[in-house]
């Protein structure tokens, strides 16, 4: 009898920006801008005579002599409905599990999630079938959250790609890196993702479904009070202004907390829903909201509002990255491409140098008015869609303050990958930090010497960097899967 190959035990994820692929067969039909994983107080599913229906025709239709075996799909479903196979266990790709998800990329029974009655814009679950007897039996199964997150709780190696570079990492004995963890600290989990420092020096760090803050000695439960976490609840990302809010979205909303008291921001004049990202521009005191109708720009208790009505230019509605530069010029990044307003309001599109083909998923500005980019590619033909493994054409984007431009990446320059999770510019080294999913952390000091710092070579715990911040003092925060890291030079 011919045997399925499965690794249903095995929970992957997948290290690029915004994907959580559970399984090692991955497939690239699937918009997967911001998901959740079998979230939602209703979770998502199928029709039940539809499904059964399905599944009896995939039965009918397949020659499964001699074929036993159990293989999970992860399905992706929209708000609408519309579903997809992200995922699978299949590493044989046998022509039965490829009947299935063309069976499957075409069902139109699919339920989406729901929060608070309103369908969840992206959300996968899975789905077991199981061959046996010449006969196909689906059914709607549950991802084990606690399993899953386990999962991650151990160091992630490095993974290099560039093969051609010899990092020497002449300065990393000058650096004394600090650590916390569940194991050594009262941080309940490890699962770290963003992170902000206040005025007053307070680290505010989002972990496995809380909120904590530290103080540099303890870490503090942070939750907001006003709404109830129910069922599932993710903190996401965290912004600081300069009276000291500190802004949070969180399941749908965006919470703010000034002087110890939270409150739920839900203008209906400017919209924040879908607000993935939140970015803090101090030298402006502004606060950017990417949302998914546009960009909401907050400053000194007054909002302005950036769309396609406005800047026809955005190639969609939803915005993922925005900040303003010292020439009060505002970049606006989509996953279909990117746009500039320059200092006099006007808007262009950017497609030309660096910018071909890409989107900025960070950015930051040095003291001469050079601009740093991490640059990801975007699917041309798809709207809203990164190119799959994006890592191979993404990289480092420089725009200097004379007009000249160029782009690093692993082919051409010290680039250990060319997937960025965050960049920072040290105005005290006068380097930039470079974090990274998939090789940890990397010190440029902008002419042609790199380093590359990780669970191999140093104390980091992990080569997964999520985000980074400094602190008051310049001391730099990683926000990793395996706790609180700090770089300071000794």
């Amino acid at each position: 009898m011919l045997k399925i190959s499965i690794f249903i035990s095995t929970l992957l994820i997948s290290t690029e920006l915004i994907a959580q692929n559970l399984y090692s067969r991955k497939l690239n039909s699937c918009i997967t801008a911001h998901f959740c994983l079998d979230c939602g107080d209703v979770k998502a599913t199928v029709n039940k005579k539809k499904f059964e229906i399905l599944v009896t025709n995939l039965s009918a239709s397949n020659n499964l002599k001699g074929i036993i075996g159990k293989i999970k799909f992860q399905i992706l479903v929209d708000s609408t409905g519309k579903g997809c196979v992200l995922s699978h266990t299949d590493l044989s790709d046998n022509i039965i599990t490829k009947n299935i998800v063309a069976a499957l990329n075409k069902f139109d029974g699919f339920i989406p999630a729901k929060y608070n009655e309103e369908n969840v814009e992206r959300s996968s679950f899975d789905i077991l079938f199981e061959i046996e007897g010449r006969a196909i039996n689906g059914r709607v199964v549950r991802v084990d959250q606690e399993a899953f997150m386990q999962s991650f709780d151990i160091p992630n190696s490095p993974k290099i790609d560039n093969k051609k570079y010899f990092y020497k990492n002449e300065n990393l004995k000058d650096y004394k890196i600090t650590v916390w963890n569940s194991r050594n600290s009262s941080l309940s989990n490890n699962w770290n993702d963003n992170i902000a420092v206040d005025k007053k020096g307070i680290i505010w760090l989002t972990i496995r479904g809380g909120l904590v803050t530290f103080d540099g000695n303890i870490f503090n439960n942070a939750e907001q009070n006003i709404k109830e976490k129910g069922k599932y609840f993710h903190y996401g990302s965290i912004a600081v202004d300069n009276e000291n809010t500190k802004w949070v979205s969180g399941r749908g909303n965006i919470f703010s907390y000034k002087e110890g008291v939270w409150k739920i921001n839900d203008s209906i004049e400017y919209d924040l829903s879908g607000s993935q990202n939140i970015i803090s521009s101090p030298k402006t005191s502004e606060i950017f909201f990417c949302t998914s109708n546009g960009l909401k720009v907050y400053k000194n208790g007054e909002w302005l509002n950036f769309n396609k009505d406005k800047i026809t230019e955005l190639p969609t509605k939803r915005v993922t990255f925005a900040n303003r530069d010292s020439k009060n010029r505002i970049w606006l990044s989509t996953f279909s491409g990117s746009v500039l307003i320059d200092e006099n309001g006007k808007s262009r599109s950017l497609n030309e140098t660096i910018f071909k083909g890409k989107c900025i998923n960070a950015m930051d500005e040095d003291e001469n008015g050079n601009l740093y980019f991490s640059l990801i590619e975007y699917e041309s033909k798809t709207e809203g869609k990164l190119v799959s493994h994006n890592y191979k054409n993404g990289g480092l984007g420089i725009l200097y303050s004379n007009g000249k431009a160029k782009k690093l990446t692993v082919e051409n320059s010290g680039m250990p990958v060319n997937a960025i999770s965050s960049l920072l510019y040290d105005k005290n080294e006068k380097v930039l930090w470079i974090s990274t999913k998939t090789a940890g952390l990397v010190r440029y000091n902008l002419n042609d010497i790199w380093e590359n710092y990780h669970s191999d070579n140093s104390k980091i715990p992990t080569s997964f960097i999520s985000a980074m911040t400094f602190d008051n003092d310049g001391k730099l925060y990683l926000a990793t899967r395996q706790g609180l890291v700090r770089v300071e030079r000794q």
